[in-house]
């Protein structure tokens, strides 16, 4: 009797271990997401080691795309086999899939995948490298530009009987720039979608005597490629000014400006798109002449009437 009752209980236990072995897999299989998001996730029943080794990483995720398993160990004060042991608990096969992960949220422009410190000149205490790489960002973004396309996109925008523009996130405001360049030059320009509408609304009055400027630069909104389609749907021809990311939305661009804002730094430089677009708006300039000049004049002197501006309102 004694020896089936250790039995059962040998059983038991062994049955128990092998449930929570089994319910360990399981959670493993079941992670998915960035890497950032399995540890935020699991981050709670982390051993003491593993959990190290996750401060390390959240601490620095730029890094995790540049470290060896060695590396982070040593940051972490933990072995080699602890990095294992976590990296196959976040749900990867070995540790190379996980920085490979890391390296794709830095490959899209992901912040806290990228360097946050500015180099700075210890003799002069200026950011030269920082001048320097926006600098580059703008011969980068210029030297790709083919001859005459901007000019071919200006000519449009000036014959155009309306002028829509459209960008989300961190082209926003680069849209709002161009908005308010050509407002000041020709009639009928506006944003695609005021405040209050839906994006449906917007491209429901378009039609093939408009033209559209979207911006469309790296970490665009989900349903982006989809919204230029049917953008591109409604006739009205499109001007694109995205960087190299761009893929299937850029077949339905009637013109695409690309331009640079990949740097070593956190977060991207738009330095390359803003002269871009004021390329663009002097381009339109021209194409639009003697027109573009009366309606800059109408506007001047209305500024003026109004005393909109600071140098009209403090005259003496």
């Amino acid at each position: 009797m004694v020896s089936r009752m250790a039995g059962a209980a040998a059983l038991d236990e062994n049955s128990f271990s092998t449930g929570v072995r089994c319910v360990q897999d399981q959670e493993q299989h079941d992670r998915t997401g960035s890497l950032l998001k399995r540890i935020h996730e699991g981050y709670g029943a982390f051993p003491a080691g593993e959990r190290r080794v996750a401060d390390a990483i959240l601490n620095a995720p730029f890094e995790m795309a540049v470290w060896t398993a060695s590396e982070l160990a040593g940051r972490a004060g933990v072995s080699n086999a602890t990095v294992s042991r976590i990296v196959q608990r976040l749900g990867y096969r070995n540790f190379e899939q996980a920085r490979q992960d890391a390296r794709k949220l830095r490959e899209v422009g992901s912040p806290l995948f990228m360097r946050n410190q500015l180099d700075v000149d210890p003799a002069s205490g200026r950011y030269t490298n920082l001048a320097q790489t926006e600098a580059e960002i703008i011969q980068a973004t210029l030297f790709r530009l083919p001859a005459g396309l901007v000019q071919e996109a200006a000519g449009a925008i000036a014959e155009a009987r309306r002028l829509h523009t459209i960008g989300s996130r961190n082209s926003r405001f680069l849209t709002d720039y161009f908005t308010a360049q050509l407002s000041q030059v020709r009639a009928g320009v506006a944003p695609l979608v005021q405040d209050g509408q839906t994006v449906a609304e917007g491209i429901a009055g378009l039609g093939p005597e408009d033209v559209v400027l979207i911006v469309g630069l790296q970490r665009r909104p989900a349903g982006f490629s989809r919204m230029v389609k049917l953008i591109e749907r409604s006739q009205a021809r499109i001007v694109m000014l995205a960087d190299s990311s761009l893929r299937d939305a850029a077949g339905c661009a009637t013109w695409t400006l690309e331009c640079a804002v990949e740097t070593h730094l956190a977060f991207d430089s738009y330095v390359g798109a803003l002269t871009m677009l004021r390329l663009l708006a002097i381009e339109c300039i021209k194409a639009l002449g003697e027109d573009g000049r009366r309606h800059l004049n109408a506007v001047e002197a209305l500024h003026e009437d109004l005393e909109e501006l600071e140098e009209y309102r403090d005259r003496p």
